[in-house]
């Protein structure tokens, strides 16, 4: 073993520490020092071996609560483990998933809420500007089926702005969009997308809900669509959001957090923040899409093969 102060090699075995690493003393210097083995997590004493599991079940629907019971961590050490590694998702996605040739992306709106309701924060007078309404903007390619950018906000035009830049620099070359009707999309793909963009709104009309089918937890029945043509040229026949809809299925059956009549809700923004980015990166680089037979990342040439978690947690602490 050689010392880490003299260099010198004729260290040897002198115990070991309260944490039970092993630990060394010099023979020319005689000085005392430890090995301290290499944390993959940070500052974060969890094992790996540990962690991966519950990061696992967190991107397959799994509460902190049952994760916190079947693993024997405390709930703030899983938040906490999800926040950093969360983080280094976001980081990473953004380096890895740029410029990437595109034909026809789809984007919506997936709502969740932070702390309480809209109608109960107002009730309330709660001052807490994150609580409230919240949702998840998804822009999806619709043959590859790889989520290309996202971002947690309110649905306004400030959160549509951002999302839309992280759309442009996800993408490359001329691409058909399609979106639903929200009103601050065409300035925000004017702005960031400009003439690279064709496209196109799908609005849906929804009859008036009276009766029985009132009381149902259900949306109203659909009554007609209409294609509008924004900006280029977009092919009607591509003007679709279904795909994103249906993966908007996928998150609310996935993530917790989004699951519908239930209290897996947010109680902070970072942890949604970090909850979003975590399923985005297993969802793209982990999980076998069942229509592609292989991980989006695959699809779009991103990824040669399925990564594991331990790869994908390598790569997010290293961002």
């Amino acid at each position: 073993m050689v010392c880490h102060l003299c260099r010198a090699t004729t260290a040897k075995k002198y115990g070991r520490t309260r944490e039970g690493h092993q630990r060394y003393r010099c023979r020319t210097c005689r000085k005392t020092f430890s090995e301290r083995p290499a944390r993959p997590l940070g500052d974060m004493r969890i094992p790996l071996e540990k962690a991966l599991p519950i990061l696992q079940h967190l991107c397959e629907g799994s509460c902190i609560r049952a994760l916190s019971r079947a693993s024997g961590c405390h709930q703030a050490t899983i938040l906490r483990l999800l926040v950093q590694v969360g983080e280094g998702c976001e980081r990473m996605l953004a380096e890895l998933v740029r410029d990437v040739e595109v034909k026809d992306v789809q984007a919506d709106e997936v709502w969740t809420y932070i702390r309480c309701k809209e109608k109960t924060r107002e009730r309330r007078r709660i001052a807490d500007p994150d609580a409230g309404d919240s949702y998840c903007f998804i822009g999806l390619e619709r043959h590859t089926k790889m989520v290309l950018a996202f971002h947690v906000g309110r649905r306004d035009a400030w959160s549509t702005h951002d999302f839309m830049a992280k759309l442009a620099k996800a993408t490359a070359g001329r691409l058909q969009l399609t979106t639903d009707g929200f009103g601050a999309y065409p300035d925000a793909v004017h702005y960031h997308l400009g003439a690279r963009a064709d496209y196109a709104m799908l609005i849906k009309d929804y009859g008036a809900v009276t009766g029985e089918e009132a009381r149902r937890y259900a949306p109203p029945r659909l009554k007609g669509t209409e294609r509008i043509r924004i900006s280029g040229q977009p092919e009607q026949h591509r003007v679709c959001t279904s795909h994103v809809e249906r993966g908007n299925w996928t998150i609310r059956g996935n993530l917790r957090r989004f699951t519908r009549l239930s209290n897996g809700f947010s109680r902070k923004k970072a942890n949604l923040r970090a909850a979003v980015a975590l399923y985005f990166a297993y969802y793209n680089l982990c999980r076998m899409h069942s229509s592609i037979r292989m991980t989006p990342a695959m699809k779009a040439g991103i990824a040669r093969k399925p990564w594991t978690m331990a790869e994908l947690v390598t790569a997010a602490m290293a961002a």
